[in-house]
């Protein structure tokens, strides 16, 4: 069974240890290793997650019956749900518990699911895909570091 629990802070503070060697396994061969480690610190300082709950963010763990298999970052907004982060352990990925993630998120906002996906990172563009995403745009958002992000927007209705 599939649960999900708010982030305590000491769960926050910890996060950037959790997520870490995750992007760095997502993000294998899809951007380079420094953009990886810039992300990382920019998404996972705990000073940095403090200010994205400021501005709304929600953080949550995924259980897969008492373990903590991964999380997820979203914000509720006024015409859709923004899924910021999702995110599981190497051993839970292509297993489709995504799609009990789309349905929690659903629930919760009861409108759109949006989100961006790197442009490269096809099992990612697809597992959305395959849980009814569409494509609505591509967007480039540049980074502190000079690099840029080259996504997808996609939503499910």
């Amino acid at each position: 069974m599939v649960t999900f629990k708010a982030m305590t802070e000491e769960e926050l503070k910890g996060l950037k240890a959790f997520a870490a060697p995750i992007w760095r396994e997502c993000y294998e061969g899809v951007v380079e290793p420094s953009h990886t480690e810039m992300l990382i610190e920019k998404y996972f300082e705990y000073e940095n997650i403090l200010n994205f709950k400021k501005d709304g963010m929600i953080y949550e763990n995924v259980f897969l019956n008492s373990e903590r298999i991964g999380f997820i970052a979203y914000q509720l907004n006024t015409d859709h749900l923004y899924m910021d982060k999702l995110y599981f352990l190497k051993e839970y990925r292509g297993k489709h518990l995504s799609h009990y993630v789309f349905e929690h998120l659903s629930e919760i906002g009861g409108m759109p699911v949006r989100l961006n996906v790197n442009r490269g990172n096809l099992t990612a563009v697809n597992a959305y895909k395959a849980n009814g995403f569409k494509i609505l745009y591509e967007e480039n958002v540049p980074q502190k570091d000079g690099s840029v992000n080259t996504d997808f927007v996609m939503e499910r209705i």
